[in-house]
């Protein structure tokens, strides 16, 4: 299987108070191969990383179990980051590619928040949407990176959070025109274009932009105030090589032939196959 230039995967899982340490580099003695793909999104859904390990100590893969805590970086010599950080949900019985055994790895991102007790707390009138997101995660203990809100409401009436803490974190995401999803494994509360100093790429065909990359016209209806999102009227799809800084909310500054736009990241999937490591991703304007 081949070598990629000077690219890199770290993957690290978390057993019985010990790390598995495992490494993809064509400069590293106990190199093995390692196959990924990591969707990322800027919905609540948790997603799904495969990971495939060859050639594995067999012992090592039998100790891994439902709950282990997997951690994922990749890169280039000199700047490598995470990808993602979750749990294993699942493990594949291993399988015979030629010569080689391939252990499968399914991980959900984040932490596993579903099985949290359900919520009842009485809000006040006049409390704000983001009062009532700080105190559910607190009162859940939920590690929420809350960033911004788009539109702070008050709810004059006053509010009743009862449910799963997740759900009543949704809908008063919804309300507010707001994301609640997973960065990096993190469950993060932002609006795209406020509050959070977001990483910034140049992107061109030199810094590993892929193919020429198209614009499209969203949804006319986005000129209604009740159905626009704050997105803008375009969107774009790009592929460039695998870039850990291209991510949810990631601010591009896209420059090619034919299109030269900034926008930001809100879809997509770092992904490598022993051939070509590869991130592709939807982005909207800014």
């Amino acid at each position: 299987m081949g070598r990629q230039y000077n690219f890199q995967v770290k993957v690290d899982v978390h057993v019985n108070g010990r790390i598995l340490h495992y490494e993809y580099s064509k400069n590293l003695a106990k190199s093995i191969e390692i196959h990924f793909s990591v969707p990322f999104s800027v919905e609540a859904e948790r997603q799904v990383t495969e990971i495939t390990l060859y050639n594995i100590n067999p012992g090592d893969y039998n100790a891994i179990r439902q709950g282990a805590r997997v951690d994922l970086y990749a890169g280039y010599a000199g700047d490598v980051g995470l990808l993602m950080s979750g749990t294993v949900f699942r493990k594949i019985a291993p399988t015979l590619s030629g010569a080689d055994t391939a252990y499968v790895l399914r991980v959900l991102e984040g932490p596993d928040y579903t099985r949290l007790p359900k919520v009842n707390i009485t809000f006040a009138a006049g409390t704000r949407a983001s009062t009532i997101v700080r105190e559910v995660a607190r009162r859940a203990k939920m590690s929420l990176n809350f960033v911004s809100i788009n539109n702070d409401k008050t709810y004059a009436d006053g509010y009743t959070a009862e449910g799963h803490p997740l759900e009543v974190l949704s809908s008063i995401a919804d309300d507010t025109k707001t994301s609640l999803f997973y960065l990096r494994g993190k469950l993060t509360f932002a609006f795209i274009f406020k509050g959070r100093v977001a990483e910034s790429f140049l992107l061109t065909p030199s810094t590993g932009l892929v193919g020429s990359p198209t614009s499209q016209s969203r949804d006319e209806d986005w000129k209604d105030g009740d159905d626009d999102d704050g997105y803008g009227r375009w969107s774009f799809s790009c592929t460039s090589i695998l870039n850990y800084h291209l991510t949810s909310f990631s601010r591009v500054e896209l420059k090619s032939k034919y299109l030269t736009h900034g926008m930001y990241v809100t879809t997509g999937e770092h992904s490598f196959d022993g051939k070509e490591p590869r991130t592709t991703f939807e982005g909207i304007e800014n």
